[in-house]
């Protein structure tokens, strides 16, 4: 029998983590409108109107709102689908150590996963994904790498993003950092980490003092993260030397402008347009899930899209926007042809290699991983790009170093006591895609990274597990007795490694790419103001605008774009006004 309630087919099921029916709906236009109370609950109390609307209370949505209602006269809502997180109330969140804990936490998360990826025989990679105040950067790795001036030079020079350069976007990350105050974690009192640098030293590699503030990336270095000292006052009570930083706190709970009205627990899934000459974005709709209803909010001047690279190319197709041939086969209404949505997908590959010792047990450090990072260039397969002073090589190996013991692991009892080196390999040239399958709003896309499916790729993941032996087989750990156990002594030839890399490579979290900023005809986003190409009141930004790779990690990037981004919107408002009066 068909029921045909509200043009709705219905799934209904019971929710493991808190026996309520749940629904699933063809497409979003069945989701019933919530009642006039339900829109007034204390909890929501939405207005009818709002003069910004921004989606994401992340990395970048708690910049961009925050600055723009402190610096503009406008009623501005954010929008968050996930929960409110204080800046104290859970250990697992502002504790360093235990970020794990949050990765593994149901109610913080999107639970993304991967198509099967052909290159790593056909696994599903788990891809972290924060669902909450804060974003990705309150469940990260919290490394903070702002990649140098190469790759920002490299966006203008060879994507076309104008005025993205190192002269326009280093002051951005200074005027972060300084609100943010990251700092490097304490070196260990067992000499570990001295023995990593004195192996890097021995390996040829320079040590760099400050691989964020020069125009080369290449050496060994302290581990800058985006983590507070607590203070030697506090340590004891907080039982932590660090605190977790993220632009949630420093930004939106730190300011708390007035005009600015944050709203939690509400899925944005999809907006509406005026006919206008140009599509005009005239309403945004919200998903309820506690009331299983949606609630309409008109959009008076802009709707900034900040949901980051997987969410935000879903809402673009799910609206309309996207490439015309495949939304109309999936019987979508096209309103503008923008046939670079959720394609130019890009993430970092990531290997974990154990070196077991019975020589000392080794101390998990207080912020999880060691203050070492050594940034190399693999030559055999890099790229020369250009930058303002000429031409050179991109770092494309990132290594992080860790303990086996680090709180949340789940490896063998007899790998805890070990030494982890993370390579995390950059610069890669495979791309994926991010594709809406179907009309329903509240399942995930079809995530593809099409992780090692170019085979340069392949040979960097093998050259940093090299690179990591020849560190470990440096003077300086000779005492330590370090025996590799992962891959271990049985994987030797090209063959032998690529076998062992197809089941064990993972994502490297740094997702980037799906709504390029631009002027190809595959660009989305107009790198002048943030605007998607061809499309009135409706802008970009966050980790998806990013045009190509970088040797960095998201979360700084994120940060200094949305940075900048807001202060061209300030601008341009400004200007009109000075027009106006």
């Amino acid at each position: 029998m068909q029921i045909n309630i509200f043009l709705v087919y219905v799934l209904i099921h019971f929710d493991v983590h808190g026996s309520r029916l749940e629904y699933s709906y063809a497409a979003r236009h069945d989701i019933p409108i919530c009642s006039l109370a339900q829109r007034s609950a204390s909890n929501t109390h939405l207005q009818e109107s709002y003069d910004v609307i921004v989606i994401g209370a992340g990395a970048a949505g708690s910049i961009v709102s925050t600055k723009l209602a402190t610096a503009l006269d406008m009623k501005i809502l954010l929008v968050e689908a996930g929960i409110q997180t204080g800046s104290n109330d859970n250990e697992n969140i502002t504790d360093p150590a235990l970020w794990l804990n949050v990765v593994h936490n149901d109610t913080l998360e999107w639970h993304f996963t991967t198509v099967a990826q052909t290159a790593l025989n056909n696994r599903t990679i788990n891809l972290g994904f924060a669902k909450g105040t804060g974003g990705s950067a309150m469940h990260n790795a919290m490394g903070y790498v702002r990649g140098g001036q190469r790759w920002m030079d490299a966006w203008e020079m060879n994507e076309g993003v104008v005025n993205w350069n190192s002269e326009t976007v280093i002051p951005y990350f200074d005027a972060v950092e300084e609100i943010l105050r990251v700092v490097y974690p304490a070196n260990d009192t067992q000499g570990l980490v001295d023995a990593i640098f004195q192996a890097a030293r021995t390996a040829g590699f320079p040590y760099n003092p400050s691989y964020n503030h020069g125009p080369d990336m290449l050496g060994m270095a302290n581990f800058v993260m985006s983590i507070n000292d607590v203070g030697t006052n506090m340590t004891q009570q907080a039982k932590s030397m660090y605190n977790r930083v993220t632009s949630y706190q420093k930004y939106l709970q730190a300011l708390q402008p007035a005009n600015l009205q944050l709203v939690t627990g509400l899925q944005v899934i999809g907006f509406n347009f005026t006919n206008d000459p140009l599509p005009t974005v005239d309403h945004v709709e919200l998903y309820s899930e506690e009331y299983q209803c949606k609630h309409s909010v008109a959009v008076e001047k802009e709707l900034i899209l900040s949901a980051g690279t997987i969410n935000t190319p879903k809402l673009l197709q799910l609206s309309g926007i996207g490439n015309a041939t495949y939304l109309k086969s999936l019987g979508i209404e096209v309103v503008k042809d923008l046939p670079g949505v959720g394609i130019n997908l890009r993430d970092d590959v990531v290997v974990n290699l154990v070196y077991t010792t019975d020589f000392v047990e080794i101390e998990s450090p207080p912020a999880s991983f060691l203050s070492a990072v050594l940034f190399a260039v693999d030559n055999s397969t890099t790229q020369q790009v250009p930058y303002v002073d000429g031409t050179g090589s991109l770092t494309n190996i990132e290594m992080l170093f860790s303990t086996g013991n680090m709180i949340g692991n789940s490896w063998p009892s007899d790998w805890q006591n070990s030494l982890v080196l993370s390579p995390n390999i950059q610069q890669c040239k495979s791309t994926g895609t991010v594709k809406i399958e179907n009309l329903n709003p509240l399942i995930a896309p079809a995530i593809d990274p099409a992780y090692l499916s170019v085979e340069s790729d392949f040979d960097r993941v093998i050259n940093s597990i090299l690179l990591s032996r020849k560190l470990l087989s440096q003077p300086s750990f000779a005492k330590w007795n370090f025996r590799e156990v992962l891959p271990g002594a049985n994987y030797q030839t090209r063959d032998e490694l690529i076998e062992w890399i197809r089941g064990n490579a993972t994502t490297g979290f740094h997702y980037i790419g799906t709504c390029k900023m631009g002027t190809d005809p595959l660009a989305v986003v107009n790198p002048t103001d943030m605007k998607v190409w061809g499309v009135e009141r409706l802008r970009i930004i966050d980790a998806s605008v990013a045009p190509s790779s970088f040797s960095a990690n998201t979360q700084s990037l994120v940060y200094a774009v949305a940075a900048r981004a807001a202060d061209l919107i300030v601008a341009e408002y400004r200007q009109k006004q000075k027009l106006h009066d």
